[in-house]
């Protein structure tokens, strides 16, 4: 096998790598994938769609003992924790934008190396054939 081909095979695996983690990232989440909170003692429950819209509310029946700011105070725990579950999701968005900027820079400096290292073995070849 040739330098050029093993770096032409290098660069395609790799590009093939970096397309993928790519598609990856800019893949739209399912539309039904909502976040659904509660509040410590399961009192409210409260879903946010993916655009971080509050979709429901849910006040069970233990709140009929509740004033009404115990009740506020539940649903914001319960909405705050739906959202807290939409940016937990985010992370796996930031980590997969930086796979894919280390996998260009590793698919960058992979073929400057092979082409450098080529290119020395092609002058080594090249001061044997001289002498």
């Amino acid at each position: 096998m040739s330098y050029e081909r093993a770096t032409d095979d290098l660069d395609r695996v790799l590009g093939d790598v970096l397309g993928a983690a790519a598609e990856a990232r800019t893949s739209p989440p399912p539309p039904d994938e909502e976040s659904e909170g509660h509040d410590p003692d399961r009192t409210v429950r409260a879903v946010v769609s993916p655009d971080g819209r509050i979709t429901s509310v849910e006040i069970g029946p233990r709140a009929a003992r509740l004033s009404s700011q115990e009740i506020a105070e539940r649903a914001v725990a319960a909405v705050n924790a739906a959202l807290d579950g939409l940016s937990a999701r985010a992370p796996a968005v930031a980590a997969t934008a930086d796979l894919t900027a280390r996998l260009r820079e590793a698919q960058d400096l992979s073929v400057r190396q092979l082409t450098e290292y080529t290119e020395s073995l092609r002058d080594s070849i090249n001061a044997l054939g001289r002498s």
